[in-house]
């Protein structure tokens, strides 16, 4: 779901719900993230101000460096839509999750304001209260350096001596790129140029060497300052330090670099969507598994599934984008290159907290496990011979047609070949099976669309009707199934007589599938019993079934 900025006003109601909470403590900020002092406008007692820093802290000193990326994402988050929200660890109680908070109030009192709060009061001693003590790192985080137009150091604040470690002494005389970073010296010098070529402010962010030898990331703002001999112009260096920041980036960094490793390493297609259903990221065994040579959107999975899993797609997305709802489902695709597929497809909603809103789609090939399932069901469902339904799932069909509350009648034929013993006796097994065949072709073909005959085992079939009209519907049934099993069969032995014996029975309220089965069977009986394979219609009276 794709969050909206939030208006003047519901910025008012979070700072609003911040000032009532009892143990929070609030921090006015600037728009470069530096804390400052507390506009008297905002409303917030002196004792629960976060106060401002010499050293011109941010809430960054403030927390662990392990949530740096936390709190700059929930920053740049405040700075783009209004508010800002993450959960932190600080500084001086590490064990004590902190609920941290930035609102853009600049509107109303020309500052963002940010609060912190400690979850869970009893994890720590002493409460927050010492929450309002922001603890600034050792180092300062900005200083001064002043240059000349060849970047000869000429003079740095004291500030810069505890920031790099270096001296007065050895600095000053010392081109500024002595400091620098190899890899970064590239980029020094065009921005260098670029500054004495435009004379203004150039900013940009380098690396550069502390005493103790580590590296420190500082963004450089050079401001030119001219002269009436270009020779003597003068460049002052605001110096920052964005170590925690870009630490904080690389190690976002190396996790995206991981997890995508990760995602070409698994057997699944990988595809990650923003809100707007545009590609962040699509693994290669995507498309292989589509037989595609790029996965450019949505549309390239959506144009190679069915019908059918073209419209569950796209339900499903809708609601996994709209309503923040997970889904999963089966869908057949066809590739390019004609070759059919049925793949498992997942969709994971992804939220703020996930850094973006959108959707996670993983795509499986179980094409093999899918045609063993089929393999499976019809095992369990139809009989191997025939290919009619078994026993089991013939009296199931029959069980929910007669459990349909608002459905008309179900019919029953219960059919019995005659002579089939004798059949299997002379002519071997294999005829039988044969004449088993015939019988089951002949009686789906005189079938409706939704009619089902089943093998209830050795000679006996049952035919199952449901919405007839009544008895004289089923009778009629009986009476088309007759003529059809009246022409002889030919099989590979010859001609064969194909005889049956037919009881017809048709459902009342209240009766189960045994039970109408049972008349059918009674019916067909009194059929054997001198009646010429006529098919017999059960009636109430037991005793005198009604002959179609």
């Amino acid at each position: 779901m794709t969050a909206t900025p939030r208006t003047p006003a519901e910025r008012e109601d979070v700072l609003s719900a911040l000032l009532r909470l009892p143990d929070a403590v609030l921090a006015a900020i600037a728009t470069d993230g530096v804390v400052v002092p507390m506009p008297a406008s905002v409303g917030v007692p002196p004792e629960r101000v976060m106060p401002p820093s010499a050293d011109r802290a941010t809430f960054l000193d403030a927390v662990l460096p392990a949530d740096a990326m936390t709190v700059i994402t929930a920053w740049e988050r405040a700075r783009t839509h209004g508010v800002g929200l993450a959960t932190v660890h600080g500084r001086r109680e590490p064990e004590a999750a902190l609920s941290l908070t930035f609102v853009d109030v600049r509107e109303a009192h020309g500052v963002f304001v940010g609060a912190l709060e400690v979850l869970d009061a009893a994890s720590t001693e002493r409460g927050p209260a010492p929450l309002a003590d922001l603890e600034v790192s050792r180092r300062p985080r900005t200083a001064t350096v002043r240059k000349t137009s060849l970047a000869v150091i000429t003079e740095i604040d004291e500030r810069t001596t505890r920031m790099l470690g270096w001296t007065a002494a050895e600095m000053v005389g010392q081109r500024s790129s002595e400091f620098v970073h190899p890899d970064d010296q590239e980029r020094a010098i065009a921005n260098w140029l670029e500054l004495l070529s435009r004379q203004e402010s150039q900013r940009v962010r380098l690396r550069h060497r502390r005493a103790d030898g580590s590296w420190a990331w500082l963004e450089l703002e050079n401001q030119y300052v001219p002269a009436d001999d270009p020779a003597d112009a003068v460049v002052v260096t605001q110096m920052s330090d964005v170590s925690d920041e870009m630490a904080a980036h690389e190690a976002l960094r190396q996790q995206e670099r991981l997890l995508r490793r990760l995602t070409e390493a698994l057997p699944q297609g990988i595809l990650q969507l923003t809100a707007d259903r545009e590609v962040v990221h699509a693994n290669s065994r995507l498309q292989v598994l589509l037989g595609v040579p790029a996965v450019d959107g949505w549309a390239d999975l959506s144009a190679v599934a069915d019908d059918a899993g073209r419209e569950a797609l796209e339900t499903a997305l809708s609601r996994v984008l709209g309503d923040g709802e997970d889904a999963a489902l089966e869908v057949g695709i066809r590739t390019p290159a004609g070759e059919a597929r049925v793949c498992a497809v997942s969709l994971v909603a992804l939220s703020d907290r996930e850094g973006a809103s959108g959707a996670l789609v993983c795509v499986s090939d179980v094409t093999d496990s899918a045609r063993m399932r089929e393999e499976l069901t019809a095992k369990a469902t139809f009989d191997p011979l025939t290919g009619c339904h078994n026993r089991a799932s013939t009296m199931a069909v029959l069980e929910a047609a007669l459990a349909d509350p608002g459905g008309r009648p179900t019919a029953v034929v219960f059919v019995d070949l005659d002579e089939f013993k004798p059949v299997n006796d002379t002519l071997g097994h294999d005829a039988g099976d044969e004449l088993l065949l015939t019988t089951a072709h002949r009686l789906a073909g005189v079938l409706r669309k939704d009619d089902i005959v089943g093998r209830l085992g050795g000679d006996e079939f049952l035919v199952v009707s449901r919405g007839v009209d009544g008895p004289d519907a089923a009778a009629a049934l009986g009476a088309r199934i007759r003529a059809a099993l009246s022409v002889p069969a030919e099989i590979s032995a010859g001609a064969v007589r194909l005889e049956a014996s037919l009881g017809v029975a048709c459902s009342e309220p209240g009766l189960d599938g045994a039970a109408l089965t049972k008349r059918a069977d009674q019916a067909m009986y009194v059929s054997k019993q001198g009646r010429c394979g006529e098919p017999v219609l059960w009636t109430a009276d037991l005793g005198a079934p009604a002959l179609v």
